[in-house]
């Protein structure tokens, strides 16, 4: 259901520090992130993109005190339900929790050399605190940063506990987002990505087009054959009966 408070304009409106303003800093060895934070930034986006009431984003903080601007994080990607997603886009220049009327329900972090040890340490805590509801990590590495190359947990009363973790005999592992209701997965060497818990396949909008054309034209290769085949014996047939009649004719002469 969509949420329907109203979000004050605050670039109209300019009632706090000018640090609200600034933007969202990089770090200087993100290129490790890239890959795997764009694709999973990608299928989420798709997953939501018929949803108002959902914001998503990885560039902008989330901002937790009115009373000080100082006092934000930002994320690589969160995710917020039940919000006005388009009141916050055009009205305000970060996620003020204080005019959202609520904190995100979901954060993701990519590993990177210099920003592992606060996601594992400050920003868990921070996080935890707010009472965000899932939070995920994911390590291109392979564990090299994390520890391991994903980490899913959910906050139960008041801590994190982690999401089981399967992994399977070819080196992947997955695990399931209650939240989300899907299943992240790594392949084992540097993939990442978001299955379908039903089918087990990607949820990517294209790879799902893109196989569904390959198997219609599978399907109708062996329509095809399948009538050339027929074809074939139908008219195998008709000369094994006019061979017959032949015979039967040559006989009757005889």
């Amino acid at each position: 259901m969509s949420a329907t408070r109203i979000i004050t304009n605050a670039w109209k409106v300019r009632t706090l520090p000018d640090i609200f303003y600034e933007e969202k800093e990089r770090v200087e060895d993100g290129m490790l992130q890239d890959v795997p934070l764009r694709r999973i930034a990608r299928l989420l986006d798709e997953r939501y993109e018929d949803r108002p009431d959902v914001f998503i984003s990885g560039t902008v903080f989330i901002s937790y005190d009115i009373t000080s601007g100082n006092r934000r994080v930002g994320p690589d990607l969160f995710i917020a339900f039940d919000v006005n997603s388009a009141g916050i886009r055009e009205n305000l220049p970060n996620f003020w929790i204080w005019e959202t009327g609520k904190v995100p329900d979901f954060v993701l972090e990519v590993a990177s050399p210099s920003t592992a040890e606060n996601d594992v340490g400050r920003k868990r805590d921070l996080y935890q605190l707010l009472r965000i509801q899932e939070y995920w990590r994911i390590d291109p590495t392979g564990g090299d940063l994390y520890g391991r190359a994903l980490v899913g947990e959910r906050l139960v009363g008041d801590q994190y506990e982690e999401y089981p973790l399967e992994h399977r005999s070819d080196g992947s592992e997955r695990s399931y987002s209650e939240l989300l209701e899907v299943v992240f997965y790594w392949d084992g060497g540097q993939e990442f990505d978001l299955l379908d818990p039903a089918t087990g396949l990607t949820i990517d909008k294209r790879a799902a087009a893109e196989a569904q054309a390959t198997a219609m034209e599978a399907e109708l290769r062996l329509e095809r054959e399948a009538r050339i085949t027929e074809q074939v014996a139908r008219a195998a047939a008709e000369a094994r009966v006019r061979e017959l009649e032949e015979r039967l004719h040559d006989a009757e002469e005889c």
